[in-house]
This record gives C-alpha cells, structure tokens and sequence, in this order.
C-alpha cells in the first residue's frame, strides 16, 4: 500500500475522524439487522464524508470527477449499501439511478442500476461499460462492480483493476428443502452424488460460464442442470423442494422462508466453500486509467471502507432508502426489497461473514488477498479463451494501493 507521506497523514487523519464519529454515532451494540428502532426507520441525514469533516479540506473535489459516476452489476441491494451510504438521505432517486453529494465534499455520486436491459443496455456488462459506456443511462462510469472471475476471463478484452471490495464472501448459494434433504450438501462430492439419486435437478442461471461451469468441469454431470433461474420459485416449489436451487443467501432464503408460495425453511452451501471462491461486486477502474484516477482514489476508497463499516454498525438509514427506492420502481417493476428482508440480508453479512475485516491485512475491511486471486486464476485458467490475458496475475487485476490499513470492522 504505498503512498506518498503527504496521503498517509491525511488518511490516517480522515480515518481517525471517521472512526470517532461512527463510534459515536454507532449507538451500542452494532448487532446488524436486529429491531431497534435505529436499524428499523430512516436514520438522520448522515454519510461518511460528512461524519469525519474531510469536505473540502480533505480536497476530494480538487482531484475527482464531479459527479463520480458508478455502475452496479445488478438492482438496488443491500450488498450495495456502501455507495448508498456515502450519499445518505441526501440522495434522490429516479429511474436507473440515485444519486446526490458525497456530504460536504463539494463531489456528487450518481449509482447506476445494473442488469442487461433493466439498468443497461441489452448485451452490456459492467466491466464493458466502462469502455463503452452505460447507452441507457447515456453515462460511461468511472467504477463498475465486477466480479473477480469476470475480471480474469475478460482480462485481455476489458482489462480492469479491482480497488476496494466491500463484500469479502460471494452470497452465491445452493439451497435446498431440509426436511427433504436433512444431510445437506456441503462438497462437491455430495452433490455428484445427488445426481447420480435421479432424485431431482439444480437450477442455476448458468451451467456454461461462472461457478457453474466451475461446478461441471469438476464433474456434477451436465444434465443435472437445469439453466435459466431468473429470480423466479416455479421449479423449486413446483417440485416439493426436490430441487436445488440457485440464489444468495442476503436474499433468497428470507425470501422463500417467508413467501414465494414456501414460506418454510431452507439450507444453502456456498458456491465459495465448493471452492468457486470469488470477490462478488468489486468497485472497479479501467486499468488504463488507474494514474489518471489515483489522487481521487486515494481519498475516496477509504470512504468506501468507512461507509461499509458505519452501514453495517447501523444499517437502518440504507435500509429503508433501498425499500423506497425499489417500492418506488426506479430499477425494475419485479424487484423489491422490503424492509424487513434488508434487514435480513444485513444480518446474514455479518454472520456469516459476507462483510467482514480481510484475511490478508489485519484488522481491515476491503483489501485483496492475491493468493486468494490466484487460486481462482489458476480454478479457471483451462478454460480462458482470447478475451483472457495470457499473463493474467492477481497483481494485473487488484490493488490494495488505495485501502487504509487498519480501518475496519
């Protein structure tokens, strides 16, 4: 993490004022998706810029783009809540977007919503967006969420640099009906021999790219597959709970726990402990533009450090900004995120451990661990085509030059 001395007191400076304020302000126990009014209601007017006082003085608006335009890789969620946090009730929303200042930085942030032909154009991705632009939001952003694994498959084509990660663990899940399969699946064995029962499918979204064709290449039969999960129930609750079925655990399980014509429990395996282990929905640059972008970086990925923290110690104001802002329609007609599910989804990131401080630097949130990278280079190297760089290495990819050391959960 190397940075100039100048930059080094000035963030630990920002840090300090930043954790004191959110110490203050945290209100106790931090015991994320709970029900005290706090993590229930709208919060006051609050977001990690304005709480540590960098504003102006900190010199964000001297050094980055006004406004710092950020594509999503999907709908307004909770695992996007620091970007949602760093504007605050401040923010308005409108279709494909929220947007407002970064508190008093002089900055403002426009969120764009993800997803091919709801909050982008049809066939456009994040990580091309950031080439080509966002056609239907008439914007090209500086930051896009891209996971690690699109980051190594597309290397070549559309070559990015990972900056900060808020989420440490991809919620990608496999759920299935407990009182049907009271064992579980917990290895990539147990489910070779699910399909090898003839009991029932696995429906994913994908069986050719992604985890999925992690999941085939390490030898789950292909026609145990069944492709195509949209966000729908039919095929899991048509079928008694017989399936497994493709979701994420911030989501689908309190979703279907509660609704979705199940309203029972269920129990999931992570895709990452199968080990297609990937950092989900990274805030991302184009590589060639990590020197133009650095000085703004320097200062804004500790924000987004900072605003991930002050969510997760009181998630309530996000919280309800994310259930307005899908009630409202502004991403997708189909997509809504009530309270109570946010609140949900809160709590499972901090139990098992979505959002959690980096195995690589102690005590901090957001930096990379390259042999973690490594891993998945060398999990999906057989089957890079020509979009990859043939000398993809974790170093080409992710950066932890901008994170603060020490500022975390």
């Amino acid at each position: 993490m190397k940075r100039s001395s100048l930059w080094k007191l000035l963030a630990a400076l920002f840090a300090f004022s930043l954790l004191a304020a959110a110490c203050g302000d945290s209100g106790g126990d931090g015991d994320a998706g709970g029900d005290s009014p706090s993590q229930t209601s709208a919060a006051p007017d609050t977001t990690a810029a304005d709480a540590g006082g960098g504003g102006e003085a900190m010199g964000l608006a001297d050094v980055c783009p006004n406004p710092i335009v950020v594509q999503k890789d999907w709908l307004a969620e909770a695992e996007h809540a620091a970007f949602y946090q760093l504007i605050g009730n401040a923010g308005e929303g409108s279709e494909g977007r929220f947007e407002g200042p970064i508190g008093d930085t002089g900055v403002d942030l426009v969120v764009l919503e993800g997803g091919g032909g709801l909050g982008m154009g049809d066939g456009e991705s994040p990580f091309s967006s950031l080439y080509t632009g966002n056609s239907k939001a008439g914007l090209t952003p500086h930051l896009a969420f891209v996971g690690t694994d699109d980051a190594i498959i597309f290397s070549e084509q559309f070559p990015v640099i990972h900056v900060v990660t808020p989420l440490d663990k991809d919620p990608q899940i496999l759920f299935w009906d407990p009182s049907t399969y009271p064992d579980g699946f917990k290895t990539i064995d147990d489910l070779k021999a699910f399909a090898e029962s003839g009991e029932g499918k696995i429906y994913i979204g994908n069986a050719s790219r992604s985890y999925g064709k992690f999941l085939v290449d390490s030898g789950v039969p292909l026609d145990v597959f069944v492709e195509g999960y949209a966000g729908d129930s039919e095929n899991f609750v048509t079928n008694g709970g017989k399936w497994l079925n493709q979701g994420y655990s911030s989501n689908e399980v309190w979703d279907f726990e509660n609704g979705r014509q199940w309203e029972k429990p269920v129990d999931y395996v992570y895709v990452a402990d199968l080990g297609y282990d990937k950092y989900p929905s990274v805030p991302s640059i184009r590589a060639d533009r990590k020197d133009e972008l650095a000085p703004c970086l320097e200062l804004f990925v500790p924000m987004v450090q900072q605003a991930q923290i002050d969510y997760m110690n009181d998630p309530g104001m996000v919280n309800q900004i994310l259930a307005d802002f899908n009630d409202a329609g502004y991403g997708a007609g189909f997509w809504k995120t009530p309270l109570e599910l946010n609140n949900a989804a809160t709590k499972v990131m901090l139990e098992d451990g979505l959002v959690s401080n980096g195995t690589f630097t102690p005590d901090t949130l957001g930096d990379f661990d390259m042999s973690r990278i490594q891993t998945l280079i060398d999990v999906l190297k057989p089957g890079l085509d020509d979009r990859a760089d043939p000398d993809v290495t974790p170093e080409k990819i992710a950066t932890n030059e901008f994170i603060q050391e020490g500022l975390g959960l």
